[in-house]
Order: structure tokens, then sequence, then C-alpha cells
């Protein structure tokens, strides 16, 4: 199932398929290894926190409305 990561749970694993947004908003992901394929874990959402991932050996903090601008897929 593809969705938003704003959407996504806490715990649930999911393989990024996309980046849409402003282009230093994905270029910053990029540059940072957030790359369509890769495969996160959702440490934190909701609430209107950051939306906290777990990519390779970092956390990384997105905010909630960039969070609607990576679409992924859950496994």
């Amino acid at each position: 199932m593809v969705t938003t990561m704003a959407k996504a749970k806490k715990g649930q694993q999911c393989v990024i398929r996309e980046l849409t947004g402003e282009p230093s908003f994905c270029s910053r992901l990029l540059a940072q290894g957030l790359t369509p394929g890769t495969t996160v874990e959702i440490k934190q959402c909701g609430g209107g926190l950051p939306v906290l991932i777990q990519a390779r050996e970092a956390t990384l903090a997105v905010n909630p409305k960039e969070a609607s601008g990576i679409r992924v897929e859950m496994i």
C-alpha cells in the first residue's frame, strides 16, 4: 500500500518510493541518503510533532507538512 510518510504509524517500516515538494527539501533528503528504495522505520509520528525516522544508522526529524510529500510503501 502506497501512502505518505505523514500517515504512517509508529513502529511501521516502509520503503521510500517518491520525494515531492520543495526542491531544497528533496535535495536535503537525498544528501542524507533518503533515496527511493531506502527502508526506514517510523519512530514517532502524529499529534503535530515531527516525524522521527530511523534510516540506516541515523535518526532524522521531518516536519509533518514535509512528511506528506514523501510517498512510501508499507512493508
